[in-house]
C-alpha cells in the first residue's frame, strides 16, 4: 500500500463556483480529487492510501514569498510525523512554475517523489484536466518513479500528458492553457519510471533547516524604455535581471545624461554597487559568439561588485534559488558556491 500525502494549497484545482458567480477556493477540493480518482479506472485505486493536509486557501496569483513559507511549513509538519511514498501539492497554474522551482531547490536531493498538480479549470468542468493530472501523479508514485520534484500536466492543445521537472518547467504563456519545459517527458512513452535519471547536487539546502524565506530578490525584465531609477534597490540583497532572447540587455551610454542614463543596465549596476547588492543576469552566457553589449556589461566596474551570468536554467528556477540562497546564507562565498557561479 502506497501512502500519499496531499497538500491543498489553493488555485483553480481547489476552487468551485460561488453564489456570486466567481471562482472561490473550496475546502472540499482535496477530498474531491481523491473521490474522483477512486471512481476512475486507474489500476491502483486499491493500492494507495491518502492523507489530506489542511487547505492553505492560497490563490496562485496571490502567492508571495511569505506564503511560500506556509507551504514549506505544511510540508515539514506532515513529513516529520510520517514517512510517505509520495507527496502531491495541489496548486494553481498562475505561479505554478515558481513554486515547483522553489521545491526543486529545497528538495534537490529528496528521497520522496513530490508532484505539483494543477487544473486549467475547476474540477467540475468538463474541460478540466486536474483529475487527469492528479491521476498521473498517483500512478507515477505507485509505479516507483525516481524521487524528484515533478509537474504532470495534460496540455489542452494536443491532449498529451507531459511530465515536467520542477526545475525546468516554465510559466504558462498568455493566451495558452499549455505548459512546456526543456526535456519534458511524454508519459505514454515511458515503460519504467524508476529509470528516470535524477540530478543530485552537492550544494543543497535541507527543507528541514531552521530558516525562513525572505523577500530579498528583485527581478527585472528588460523592455523598451525600462527606467532603472524606478526601483528601490535598498530593500533587496540581490537583483535578477532577465535578458532578451539573445542574452542581451541595454548597455548603451545615453547622449543626454552625464553617466549611463536611466535606460542602461550599467546605471542599474552602478546603483547596486553603491548599495553592496549582487547582480545576476539570466539567461546569459559568456561563451560563443557574443554581442558586444555582453562583455560591456560583464566588464563594467570589474572587481567592485558581483555581476554574475547564469545560463542553462529557467528564470523561475534561478529566482527561487536566489531567494533561498540570500535567505539562508550570509556569507557571499557560500552563496556563490550554492548558486554554482564559476
Amino acid at each position: 500500500m502506497k501512502e500519499i500525502l496531499i497538500i491543498p494549497v489553493g488555485g483553480t484545482i481547489c476552487t468551485s463556483m460561488s453564489t456570486e458567480g466567481t471562482l472561490k477556493i473550496d475546502g472540499k477540493a482535496g477530498g474531491l480529487l481523491v473521490e474522483n480518482y477512486l471512481k476512475s479506472d486507474s489500476p491502483y485505486t486499491d493500492d494507495v492510501n491518502f492523507t489530506l493536509a489542511e487547505n492553505l486557501y492560497i490563490l496562485s496569483e496571490n502567492m508571495t514569498v511569505e506564503k511560500w513559507n506556509l507551504i514549506i511549513e505544511a510540508y515539514r509538519k506532515y513529513t516529520c510525523q510520517k514517512v510517505y511514498d509520495g507527496v502531491i501539492i495541489a496548486h494553481g497554474t498562475d505561479s505554478l512554475a515558481y513554486s515547483a522551482a522553489l521545491f526543486s531547490v529545497v528538495l534537490e536531493n529528496t528521497k520522496t517523489p513530490v508532484f505539483f498538480v494543477s487544473s486549467n479549470e475547476r474540477l467540475e468542468s468538463a474541460r478540466a484536466n486536474g483529475n487527469d493530472n492528479f491521476r498521473c501523479a498517483v500512478e507515477c508514485i505507485a509505479e516507483n518513479i525516481t524521487p524528484d520534484v515533478y509537474v504532470p500536466y495534460k496540455n489542452l492543445s494536443d491532449g498529451k500528458m507531459l511530465l515536467h521537472r520542477g526545475r525546468t518547467i516554465e510559466q504558462c504563456k498568455n493566451y495558452s492553457e499549455d505548459f512546456y519545459s526543456r526535456g519534458s517527458i511524454d508519459i505514454s512513452e515511458v515503460s519504467d519510471l524508476s529509470t528516470i535519471e535524477k540530478r543530485v547536487s552537492k550544494n543543497s539546502v535541507s527543507i528541514y533547516g531552521d530558516w525562513l524565506l525572505k523577500n530579498c530578490v528583485l527581478m527585472i525584465e528588460p523592455y523598451v524604455g525600462v527606467n532603472y531609477d524606478a526601483y528601490d534597490y535598498s530593500k533587496f540583497s540581490a537583483v535578477l535581471h532577465g535578458t532578451y532572447h539573445s542574452g542581451t540587455a541595454c548597455s548603451e551610454k545615453s547622449k543626454h545624461w552625464d553617466s549611463y542614463g536611466r535606460n542602461s543596465v550599467l546605471h542599474m549596476i552602478d546603483m547596486c554597487i553603491d548599495k553592496d547588492i549582487d547582480v545576476y543576469f539570466s539567461p546569459a552566457r559568456l561563451v560563443g559568439e557574443l554581442y558586444e553589449t555582453v562583455p560591456t556589461i560583464k566588464n563594467h566596474r570589474t572587481g567592485e561588485a558581483d555581476v554574475n551570468f547564469m545560463y542553462g536554467e529557467t528564470k523561475e528556477y534561478i529566482y527561487a534559488k536566489l531567494v533561498v540562497a540570500y535567505s539562508v546564507f550570509n556569507d557571499k562565498e557560500k552563496i556563490k558556491s550554492f548558486m554554482e557561479v564559476k
